[in-house]
Parts: structure tokens; sequence; C-alpha cells
């Protein structure tokens, strides 16, 4: 899986079949998708071209043979990635501090947008492997979950059979 950073907040997430633009902004470059998500209200489905869905409400759907679940967070949603035995999170630290921990499963990636101050606790509770952050507060995010000495990139790839042992940070930007 690739998880690239195309905005200040806008996301570009690549699986073996599928490829997902996560809330895109004007001012990033056009690219093709399978699918957009929009985690709120805001988005520009102008710069994707060829997308065959676009998401922005809860519920399930699939896309290229990739279950997406959107779970609704008060105005935003958070999504649910699933891809052959490998779960996935999307969701903004705002929206993740107003689910209540229930009704978030374990997952083996965590890819947050650091839109406000993350909730350290909800994010340990889902016990990734991989924690990948961006946005305002993603250096600071980094360092509240352990990770001191930041490296910030444009992209993380990682193979979703094999994910490390140990909780690992990844800072996007």
């Amino acid at each position: 899986m690739d998880i690239q950073i195309v905005g200040e907040d806008s996301l570009k997430v690549k699986s073996k079949k599928t490829t997902l633009a996560i809330d895109p902004k004007t001012s990033m470059q056009k690219f093709d998708a399978d699918a957009v998500l929009l985690t709120g209200k805001e988005g520009d489905i102008n710069r994707i071209t060829n997308y065959r869905v676009v998401i922005t409400g809860p519920g399930e759907y699939e896309v290229s043979g990739l279950k997406i679940v959107g779970i609704p967070s008060e105005d935003d949603l958070l999504f649910s990635l699933i891809s052959e035995n490998v779960r996935t999170l999307v969701a903004k630290a705002s929206s993740l501090k107003k689910i209540s921990t229930d009704k978030i499963d374990d997952y083996q990636i965590v890819v947050i947008n650091a839109d406000a101050e993350v909730s350290e606790s909800a994010i340990t509770a889902m016990e990734p492997s991989i924690v990948v952050v961006y946005g305002l507060k993603a250096k600071e995010t980094a360092k509240a979950l352990g990770k001191e000495d930041v490296v910030v990139s444009s992209k993380a790839s990682f193979a979703e059979d094999k994910l490390p042992e140990e909780t690992q940070v990844i800072v996007l930007g």
C-alpha cells in the first residue's frame, strides 16, 4: 500500500487494485482515482479524474475489491478500509475525539489527519502496526505517540503482508 500526501490535507492511497483520493482540494494537481472519499463537507472532486464513486456518507461500499465502511462522527466521517486481511482506518483527529472507542475496532494501519490534538489512548487502543499522520499538528502528534526524531516524507509505502511487530509512526508533509 502507498499513502501519498498530494495537498495540505489531501491523500492518494493506492492498494493492489484500487486508488483512492481522500479529501481532494482545489490547490492540488489532478490525478486518476477509482473513488473519492470525503471525511468532511469540503472537497473538490473536480481535481480527480476517472473516478467511479464519491463517498460522502455512512454505509458499506466496495470498489475494485476494497471494502469501504463510512462511520459517522457528528458532522464528519471516518473510513474503514478492508483489503484482504488488513484493516485501515482513515480519520481526522477532531472526528476521532467525537466517537466512542467501543465503535472503533482494531486496525493494522491508522491514517490520521492531525487537524486537532490527537487522543493517544484512542490510537493505542486500536493496536496499529503503522500510524501515518499528516496535517497541521502532525509533528506534535508523532511526538505524543513516542516518535522523537520526526522525519517528514511525502509518501509512505509498505507491504500489507509484512507489517512491523512494533508500532511505527510515519509523518507525511
